[in-house]
């Protein structure tokens, strides 16, 4: 089930399943009806997983409002669509993605998957240096560029580093 993100306000347009409360930008789209949460997903997860996982959320938290969206085997964030996810929780390290709908270079990516016109990057996150300022801009311009489909509107849809996005105010 999707849950309330720290910083969303009203989802608008998003669909909610009736079924599972997931919130979808179209009605009916596919999807996983289940039972799930943030609790069960770092259920048995070492302290270290646990605590780069919320280190994480924080960084996303600084994109602005969003969603949280916990399935069986990843917990997505999502704005008006799901734009970037923690994949996997390992004992010290989590894996996470983020999608932009154009290429950036950097041999941080452990993969790069070509999806259309969009790019998915994955990345291993396992110390404390690892959530730089270089990680918030890629999820910064994931946030806007496509989770709020700035790359559908040709006004919005390039952002480079340094440019002014929201951010988040408590």
């Amino acid at each position: 089930m999707a849950s309330t993100g720290p910083n969303r306000k009203s989802a608008g347009e998003l669909w909610r399943c009736p079924q599972c409360g997931v919130k979808l930008v179209a009605r009916n789209l596919a999807h996983s009806c289940g039972d799930y949460s943030i609790e069960k997903f770092l259920a048995g997860k070492s302290k270290i997983a646990r605590t780069l996982f919320h280190r994480f959320v924080a960084l996303v938290g600084k994109c602005g409002p969003f969603d949280i969206a916990p399935a069986k085997t990843r917990v997505a964030f999502l704005s008006r669509v799901r734009f970037a996810s923690v994949n996997r929780v390992n004992k010290d390290s989590i894996d996470v993605h983020f999608v932009l709908p154009r290429a950036v270079r950097s041999c941080r990516f452990r993969r790069v998957e070509r999806v259309g016109k969009l790019h998915v990057y994955h990345l291993r996150l396992a110390r404390a240096e690892d959530f730089d300022n270089e990680l918030v801009d890629w999820l910064r311009a994931s946030y806007v560029e496509y989770g709020e489909r700035a790359w559908l509107e040709p006004k919005r849809a390039h952002h480079t580093p340094g440019d002014k996005l929201p951010k988040n105010h408590d």
